[in-house]
């Protein structure tokens, strides 16, 4: 050991300064490529991840809002839909239909002489249910009763309207006899979509 010692004293200054330079140039080049340009392009790496990841993450987060807007359309649809089957339903419901008219013209004060169901009309997108009827009350009787009528969920059009007064002996006594068609819808499942 003690020859070694001697050969690196016998060596002059100005070459030990530039071994021990380029040792340390070494030991620099092999720190740089060995460690600081892999982690540096590793955190490149990472940081470009990062970017995509934070453009998909604001992606889904536009995507979660208009999912919450296409949902609440949806629903406001699905309302306006059921609305627009209890105003135009698929099947003619005229049991039903005809005891409700028949109670809205009973709370309305009317007698009801006659509801007599007509043949149905077809149409391009729905089919017509005619129904002819006869009532018996007074004006504002008659009045509320088209007033409560028009207010049913269900669409119903009073047409063909003919009024008369009875009379009792020589004086009027109030009454009106109503004659109307009284016409409701559904839809026609022969309709295209």
């Amino acid at each position: 050991m003690n020859k070694l010692i001697d050969r690196f004293n016998a060596v002059p200054l100005t070459q030990k300064i530039l071994v021990l330079f380029l040792a340390m140039a070494g030991i620099l080049a092999l720190f740089f490529v060995g460690l600081y340009q892999p982690t540096t392009e590793e955190i490149e790496e990472l940081k470009r991840e990062a970017s995509s990841l934070e453009r998909e993450e604001n992606r889904l987060m536009e995507i979660r809002e208009s999912q919450a807007e296409m949902e609440a359309q949806l629903q406001e649809l699905n309302q306006q839909l059921q609305i627009a089957r209890e105003k135009l339903p698929e099947s003619a419901e005229i049991p039903n239909l005809l005891q409700r008219v028949y109670n809205q013209a009973k709370t309305a004060g009317l007698t009801i002489e006659h509801f007599q169901r007509n043949s149905e009309v077809t149409q391009t997108d729905y089919i017509e249910i005619p129904v002819s009827m006869e009532l018996t009350g007074t004006f504002d009787e008659v009045a509320n009763f088209f007033f409560f009528v028009g207010r049913m969920t269900r669409i119903i059009n009073i047409q063909d309207l003919t009024l008369h007064r009875q009379e009792s002996g020589l004086t009027p006594d109030g009454q009106l006899s109503v004659s109307a068609q009284a016409t409701t819808f559904r839809w026609n499942p022969d309709s295209a979509p």
